[in-house]
């Protein structure tokens, strides 16, 4: 054997090393890939099934057979055990009123776009007759879970406001209630810009619920002709309170349970006891909104007042 034919052959033995290195590492990757496709495929399915526990056991969905009371009923003691706001007696008739038109083909179903429309307008309506006192009410609330037993450390995380449960807050109380004041009293110029960037915003919200609800519960949620008005107060419910609408009553008490063991444990020191709390709301032991403004009387009219307007548009 010569010389160069030692060589040709080492860099073939190279050649067939890096192949094999390559396909090795291929291989892992793909495994690694597929490793977390399955995990992603898995945290998907718990969470179709933990939303089938939560909203899809506990609201009952009208259908053509006239039971739009029971269901207007249904989904405002889900919100209730929830959140602590609930719809009175005269709002649910009518909500229940407006399903059972809709459902008859008096009025059409809205789409999500024109939902985002109707909540980026009542936004505005609401915050242009916010008084002062309830702007402040609204930084305190958005500041977080309080309770005396609270340990110090989790009360420092109340320094910030906080918009969404998954979004760090980073406004502090004083500029949120400044910049709330400031565009209740814009001119309309002013308030045309934020409906723009609003209406991107809330849309995005209402399309990742509702696709949620399709993939969860399709025999109950899905269809190619837009939200009913029962439908759309439970996403209008869902967006405000940022509540994805997984686990029933049950469950859900055994999730916040869960989190006072979590934070328990990782802390040393015991976090406040979630009796006598609602998940969400004002003052949620999981996430703390404002809801009660959104979903007072007057406003939860003047949105049925805007999904009727648009519905009854043939």
């Amino acid at each position: 054997m010569n010389y160069v034919s030692f060589i040709r052959r080492g860099r073939l033995a190279l050649s067939i090393v890096g192949l094999v290195g390559i396909a090795v590492i291929a291989g892992l990757v793909w495994r690694t890939a597929a490793i977390q496709r399955n995990q992603a495929d898995e945290g998907k399915r718990r969470t179709q099934a933990s939303r089938r526990d939560g909203v899809g056991s506990e609201v009952m969905f009208a259908d053509n057979n006239g039971n739009c009371r029971p269901s207007a009923e249904s989904l405002s003691h889900f919100m209730f055990t929830r959140s602590g706001v609930k719809l009175s007696g005269q709002t649910n008739t009518r909500l229940a009123r407006m399903e059972a038109n809709t459902l008859a083909g008096v009025n059409r179903r809205i789409t999500n776009d024109e939902l985002a429309e109707i909540l980026t307008q009542t936004a505005l309506e609401r915050i242009s007759r916010s008084t002062d006192q309830e702007i402040d009410y609204a930084a305190e609330t958005l500041r977080g879970f309080d309770a005396a037993d609270l340990p110090e450390s989790f009360r420092r995380g109340r320094d910030k406001i906080k918009l969404r449960a998954s979004i760090a807050g980073s406004a502090t109380p004083e500029d949120f209630k400044a910049q709330v004041k400031s565009l209740r009293n814009a001119d309309g110029a002013s308030k045309e810009i934020f409906r723009g960037a609003a209406k991107v915003a809330i849309g995005n919200e209402v399309t990742r619920r509702v696709s949620s609800l399709n993939d969860a519960i399709p025999e109950k949620f899905a269809s190619p002709n837009g939200l009913t008005p029962i439908q759309a107060v439970l996403i209008t419910y869902s967006v405000a309170g940022d509540d994805q609408l997984m686990d029933s009553a049950a469950n859900l008490q055994k999730r916040l349970r869960s989190i006072q063991i979590g934070f328990t444990r990782i802390t040393g020191k015991t976090y406040a006891s979630p009796d006598g709390h609602f998940a969400y709301g004002p003052n949620g032991y999981v996430f703390s909104t404002p809801i009660d403004l959104v979903f007072d009387d007057q406003t939860v009219n003047l949105l049925l007042d805007h999904i009727e307007e648009r519905g009854a548009r043939q």
